[in-house]
C-alpha cells in the first residue's frame, strides 16, 4: 500500500464545491426519459415486495422468491434474445476473457434483496422494508462512485450529495419511526 494512500483516497473522494450560481439549465429529453423508465423500476421494485410478501403469507418466503426470479429470468431472457439476435452480438470468447471475475455473480446480491424484502415486508410494511433498502441503496452506491469500485465512473461525494444522503436517512427514520 502507497504511503498515505488511504487517507489521501479519502481527501480524493469528498470533494468541497462551491454552488453554481445562475447555472444554464438545459431540456435534456434522454434525461426525462431515463427519469421516466427509472420511476417506473422504482415502482416495479416496490409492488415486487409487496406481491412476493403476500405470496410468501401462502407459501414461504424462498418459494416466493425463487418464483419472483423464475418468472423475471424468462422475460428477461427473450429481451436478451431480442436485444442480441439471439447472442450473435456478443463476443463471448473476448467477453469472458476480458471481464472481470466478480461480474459474473451480480445475481447473488439481487437474489438476496428479493428474498430479504419478501421476508420482512409481509411485517414490518413496505414503506419502512423500501425506505431502508433505498437508504442502504444510497449510502452504498455513494461509496462505490467515491472510490469508482467495480469500474464505475468516479464522483466525489460533495457536500449536496453527503446532505441529499443525510437527508434520506431521515426520511427514513420519520418513516420507520413514525
Amino acid at each position: 500500500m502507497v504511503k498515505g494512500g488511504f487517507v489521501q483516497a479519502i481527501k480524493e473522494s469528498v470533494v468541497i464545491e462551491k454552488p453554481k450560481l445562475n447555472a444554464q439549465l438545459t431540456f435534456d429529453k434522454k434525461l426525462v426519459m431515463d427519469i421516466i423508465l427509472l420511476m417506473i423500476a422504482g415502482a416495479c421494485t416496490a409492488l415486487q415486495g409487496v406481491v412476493n410478501g403476500s405470496l410468501s403469507i401462502h407459501v414461504n418466503g424462498g418459494f416466493s422468491s425463487w418464483l419472483s426470479f423464475a418468472i423475471g429470468s424468462v422475460l428477461l431472457f427473450v429481451f436478451f434474445m431480442v436485444d442480441t439476435r439471439g447472442g450473435k452480438s456478443i463476443n463471448w470468447k473476448n467477453s469472458v476473457k476480458t471481464a472481470p471475475w466478480w461480474c459474473w455473480f451480480g445475481g447473488i446480491p439481487g437474489a438476496a434483496f428479493v428474498l430479504f424484502i419478501t421476508l420482512f415486508i409481509p411485517y414490518r410494511g413496505a414503506a419502512v422494508v423500501s425506505g431502508i433498502t433505498i437508504c442502504a441503496q444510497m449510502v452504498t452506491s455513494l461509496f462505490v462512485d467515491c472510490f469508482a469500485f467495480f469500474g464505475c465512473l468516479h464522483r466525489p461525494a460533495t457536500l449536496p450529495r453527503l446532505g441529499g444522503i443525510c437527508l434520506v436517512i431521515a426520511g427514513v427514520l420519520m418513516v420507520a419511526l413514525g
